[in-house]
């Protein structure tokens, strides 16, 4: 059973982690946020991805808690991927925004105005969950708080590009 578990956690995390990495802009988006957080945001992302990945390695027994956990980030995964999807031309990178772009209203758009972020922040919950009863509390804590800043800056990017779309409908 923890071996079903890794495998499984492992695959989802190499999905997720392709499907957000970070890639050359776009030279016609324009940021939504300081470019310094940007950039801060670009270094610490892949942190607790790294520390989760580490502590699936450490599981002795799977718990209930894992396997929610586990359920949680798929559900945060599929969101991710049809989002990006869904986005096609229009997507960029987190905290920027396509002037010429309008608000997308089809697929899980439809029914979720940031599939993206929502799923972002669902893995970032159901990981941490799993690494900070696994790991050292100075990495866990050093994981946590990245999450807080990756979850914290996708809430207020979102915001703004709402506010920016809604105006650019008027």
């Amino acid at each position: 059973m923890n071996t079903f578990f890794l495998l499984f956690q492992l695959i989802n995390l190499a999905i997720f982690t392709v499907f957000i990495l970070a890639k050359k802009e776009r030279p016609d988006a324009i940021p939504l946020i300081d470019i310094r957080a940007i950039k801060l945001l670009r270094l610490t992302y892949p942190l607790p991805i790294l520390a989760f990945a580490w502590s699936l390695f450490l599981v002795e027994n799977v718990m209930a808690l894992d396997w929610v956990c586990l359920v949680i980030a798929v559900v945060g995964t599929v969101l991710v991927v049809k989002g990006k999807t869904d986005l096609g031309a229009y997507h960029t990178w987190a905290g920027y925004y396509l002037p010429y772009s309008s608000k997308i209203r089809r697929g899980i758009f439809s029914w979720l105005p940031h599939p993206m972020y929502a799923g972002i922040i669902m893995v970032i919950l159901s990981c941490s969950a799993v690494y900070v009863t696994r790991l050292p509390w100075y990495i866990s804590g050093f994981a946590l708080i990245c999450c807080v800043y990756t979850s914290l800056f996708l809430i207020v990017v979102a915001r703004r590009e709402e506010k920016l779309l809604v105006e650019a409908r008027a």
